[in-house]
């Protein structure tokens, strides 16, 4: 007889683990919103970045990587891609190993995930909002407003907080707590840094290429590169979202969080001395503002004149040795103090939820049978670039096979035989 798999959430991971399940099982898929799939849709801007081709541990935050290093070793990349492929969908890879559907559009991935659920047979129930859950010898019973489920196995892939207009709003850490789990404190992560410093107002609206470098008080922790978004009370872009899950917890435990900002990443500090010292000697009686902007936004020179309170008429010729080290020094770090970070509602993934040391490598609950995780609500969260939708694919790929491994069971049902032959 075939197993009855419940799954409570219908996102990346739910529907992944769903699929992979209905091969030896009657699976129920039951998500609270009324559409599955919501979230990813806006992955990628809208191009659902499913996968990265650098994928390894270190691109995860997790109490105990090994976990997340044998999770990959079973379903990595090349395993996604190729899942995705024998199902139609064509793929494209882009620049740092981001892959996308060949069409460019996130659509494509969910309607491929959702013929899926079709072909499989799985029963897909929406607008199903979970009012508790019982586990008991035999299995689980699962309330909702309007019905009553049971089910032999069962796979909590609820999503966490991040981006609730999506449906992912945090509820399935009670249902988790309710079934005796504990929780790591969740908090926002991909997302952007708030920071009280005037200088973001006069640089609102920048799109500049940067190496950023955190620090902890005072202690550097973490540098990252690529296009730094300016905005009048924030920073933002892909190396702040890197930068954030640091940040963020450091911000939480109240420390002084600063981020050192390189505008010029391609040159040394002496390098930049000795080609602003060339311009001086080539446009003298120029304004050291209109010299500046030939290799920087103007909002960058006027921000850099202002904190080192020169003139931006100043003739450049004017600008003594002294003041060129100290432009070319504060061109290669533009300090900021970070003030906070936003709500769920401007993340991306969450950081925290359910400890990894309460999950087996199988993803079974260590302290309930037959109870699985998948996803974010997982104390795992990756870096901005595919890796937390691998990240879905994995987990979910991993629970739902071996919810519905019958040789498990049968190993453990034949040492139990053994005990009582003895």
């Amino acid at each position: 007889m075939r197993k009855k798999v419940g799954i409570i959430g219908g996102g990346a991971s739910g529907m992944m683990a769903a699929i992979t399940a209905a091969e030896h099982a009657d699976v129920t898929l039951l998500e609270h919103t009324a559409r599955i799939g919501k979230k990813i849709l806006s992955t990628g801007n809208g191009k659902c970045n499913y996968t990265n081709r650098t994928l390894s541990k270190d691109d995860y935050y997790c109490d105990h990587p090994s976990f997340v290093a044998h999770a990959l070793s079973q379903f990595d990349d090349q395993a996604a891609s190729a899942f995705f492929a024998a199902h139609g969908m064509l793929t494209s890879e882009k620049r740092d190993g981001y892959c996308y559907p060949y069409t460019g559009q996130a659509a494509t991935v969910l309607n491929v995930l959702r013929l899926l659920l079709e072909e499989k047979g799985v029963t897909v129930k929406t607008e199903q909002e979970i009012e508790g859950i019982t586990a008991g010898k035999d299995g689980f019973v699962v309330k909702t407003k309007t019905e009553r489920y049971r089910f032999d196995k069962l796979i909590l892939a609820c999503g966490g907080n991040a981006a609730p207009q999506t449906g992912s709003d945090g509820s399935g850490y009670a249902l988790a707590k309710s079934l005796g789990h504990t929780l790591h404190r969740p908090y926002p992560a991909l997302t952007y840094l708030l920071t009280k410093d005037p200088a973001c107002k006069e640089l609102a609206g920048v799109r500049a290429n940067a190496m950023l470098t955190l620090y902890v008080d005072g202690e550097r922790m973490q540098t990252e590169e690529g296009e730094l978004q300016l905005n009048k009370d924030s920073l933002s872009g892909i190396p702040v979202f890197q930068l954030s899950h640091r940040a963020v917890q450091a911000l939480a435990a109240k420390k002084k969080i600063t981020v050192s900002v390189d505008f010029l990443p391609q040159l040394g500090e002496e390098e930049l001395v000795h080609m602003l010292a060339g311009l001086q000697k080539q446009y003298g009686k120029q304004p050291v503002e209109e010299v500046l902007a030939l290799f920087l936004h103007k909002k960058i020179c006027g921000a850099l004149l202002h904190r080192l309170s020169l003139s931006f008429q100043q003739e450049m010729q004017m600008v003594s040795n002294k003041q060129l080290k100290k432009l070319a020094k504060l061109c290669k770090s533009f300090v900021f103090e970070m003030s906070g970070y936003p709500g769920f509602d401007k993340a991306q993934v969450t950081m925290g939820g359910i400890p990894v040391s309460e999950i087996d490598d199988t993803m079974q609950s260590r302290k309930i049978k037959d109870l699985y995780f998948a996803g974010e609500i997982i104390d795992v969260d990756g870096r901005c670039g595919g890796y937390n939708l691998q990240w879905a694919w994995t987990s979910g790929y991993i629970a739902g096979l071996h919810c519905c491994d019958e040789r498990k069971e049968n190993a453990a049902e034949n040492r139990k035989t053994e005990r009582e032959d003895r």
